[in-house]
């Protein structure tokens, strides 16, 4: 005859748990058969590096065979020159988005180092197909040499951990620095003079967020109501 030690009511031969009170029922004889591990885990974890091979793989071949595809139908049907500028823009895409993927240690500086060069040589492709009436030279190349400058120098100024107000802060002073470079080069190529309006715009409205940044980073009180708020 068996009693709960907690509440004293009598128990069954088979009780597991003391109806009463609910309190388990151990026999100090009777031996546990302890849980054992699976031969295998029950959840399949994938490497990063292997995910992102396969990311690499499905996406470049959903790059690869439309592209395929339309350079055959071109070639026999249409013969037609733009091709190669959607070709030639797709295998920018993949070089930027997808050419990453196959790095075990990415390098930031010379990822950005073969992105730019292979979009100078994406506008090649319109001097090469006749298209070129100077701009190569004196637009596109000049704003992407520019361009590479800054992001290295983004990339270099990253090195030491920034908070995300000073990050904001220099990802809209790059934007407007960009801007400038972009119609002085461009005014002066095709209006053959200096015409500065879009900067100006830019200007004021990233020195007004740029503003906003700064004081965002030195209240704390305001910076504590916008993560509770928005959950940044």
């Amino acid at each position: 005859m068996s009693y709960c030690v907690n509440c004293g009511v009598e128990l069954e031969k088979a009780s597991r748990a003391c109806p009463l009170c609910d309190t388990p029922v151990i026999n100090p004889r009777e031996k546990t058969v302890s849980e054992e591990k699976p031969a295998y885990p029950e959840k399949l974890t994938i490497p990063k590096s292997t995910n992102n091979l396969y990311l690499c793989f499905v996406f470049s071949l959903m790059i690869l065979i439309p592209n395929l595809v339309v350079i055959i139908i071109n070639a026999v049907f249409f013969d037609n020159p733009v091709i190669k500028y959607v070709v030639g823009g797709f295998a920018l895409a993949w070089l930027w988005f997808l050419f990453p993927l196959l790095w075990k240690k990415p390098i930031p500086a010379v990822l950005v180092a073969i992105d730019f060069v292979a979009l100078i040589a994406y506008f090649y492709l319109f001097r090469f197909g006749g298209d070129d009436t100077g701009w190569v030279y004196s637009v596109a190349i000049p704003i992407v040499i520019f361009l590479w400058a800054v992001v290295n120098a983004f990339l270099f100024w990253l090195r030491k951990k920034r908070s995300k107000s000073a990050i904001a802060v220099a990802v809209l002073a790059a934007i407007n620095i960009m801007t400038f470079v972009s119609e002085i080069t461009m005014s002066v190529f095709f209006a053959k003079k200096l015409q500065i309006v879009v900067s100006l715009v830019m200007t004021a409205c990233c020195i007004s967020l740029m503003v906003f940044f700064i004081v965002l980073d030195k209240s704390k009180r305001m910076k504590a109501w916008l993560e509770k708020k928005f959950f940044i």
